[in-house]
Order: structure tokens, then sequence, then C-alpha cells
């Protein structure tokens, strides 16, 4: 197991239709899934700082960070490997407002060395919970949606069973 990781991703609505910026990423065995956007939030550093930063170097926009919608202790499998992070969920808004106007975005996440490019577009929640592409952390859609700040658990076997991790 890797160590345990602190990261912030930032639920960016559309205000015009509701819905929220998602990264579509590469799972394993050919799939897919969504998150938002965000990344690691390095020692020192704020959250809310983190996920302006993290917009900045992934997509090259500005945003203004909100406050949080909930907490995530997510623990999950990927490329054979066991993950455990915490994530703060914020709110962000684009500090230039044309940019709800673009359908798509192209992102570029350097996180540990890697290169991984990614498309970028706005999804609702509804969407989102009954896509073919799971959205993770799973929780997060209902907690976005939720009043008050919610603390999920994310169990590992949500990840597993809806990327295919099983490596036999």
């Amino acid at each position: 197991m890797t160590d345990i990781r602190g990261v912030v991703l930032g639920a960016l609505r559309r205000p015009d239709t509701g819905e929220y910026l998602v990264q579509r990423l590469s799972g394993t065995d050919d799939t897919h899934f969504h998150r938002f956007i965000g990344g690691g939030i390095e020692p020192g550093e704020p959250s809310d700082a983190a996920l302006e930063r993290e917009f900045r170097e992934e997509l090259g926009v500005a945003v203004d960070a909100g406050p949080a919608f909930c907490t995530v202790e997510n623990l999950f499998e990927f490329g054979g490997e066991s993950h455990h992070e915490f994530a703060v969920v914020r709110a962000a808004t684009f500090v230039d407002d044309v940019l709800y106007d673009r359908e798509t975005f192209a992102g570029v996440d350097g996180a540990d060395g890697e290169r991984i490019e990614y498309e970028a577009y706005w999804r609702s929640l509804a969407d989102l919970r009954a896509a073919d592409a799971p959205f993770f952390p799973a929780g997060v859609a209902d907690a976005v949606a939720a009043d008050g700040h919610v603390h999920v658990v994310s169990p590992q076997e949500a990840d597993v069973d809806a990327v295919g991790g099983d490596d036999d």
C-alpha cells in the first residue's frame, strides 16, 4: 500500500445548466471513469490554494475555490496497487465567466512524473450517477447534492467492481 495522500477536488458548476465540469480518465482493462478536477495537496498548502493551483496547472485556467462540500476517505485499487487518500471536495468558480461557454477542455496532469492527458466536459449529477462510466470517489455525487458538509467513506469494492480491477 502506498502512503495516505491528501487531495482536493473541485466541484465547478455551470450556472445556466447546473452541470459540473468533470475529467474523463482511463481506467484499467479498456475502461474509463469520471472525477472532479483536482490533485494533491502539498505539505503546508491549504486545500483552497491547492485547488486553484491544480486548475492552473492542468487546464491553464483560474478558479476561485469555495467552501467544502464534503471530505472523502477514498480506498481504492488502481493498476494492481491499493491506495488510500483523503479528499476535500470544494465548490469552485471560474474567474473568467466566458469559460462557462466552452463545452470541452483539454487537461494535462503531471502527477508522479507521468504525463496524463484527458478531456474535461460538463455533466449533471444525475448523468454521473447513471452513466456507464463510474464517477469517483463513490458517493461524492450524493454528497455534493446534500445540504451541509458530508463525510463519505468510499469502499475499495466500489472501485474494483466498476473498473474491472480484478487482475486474474
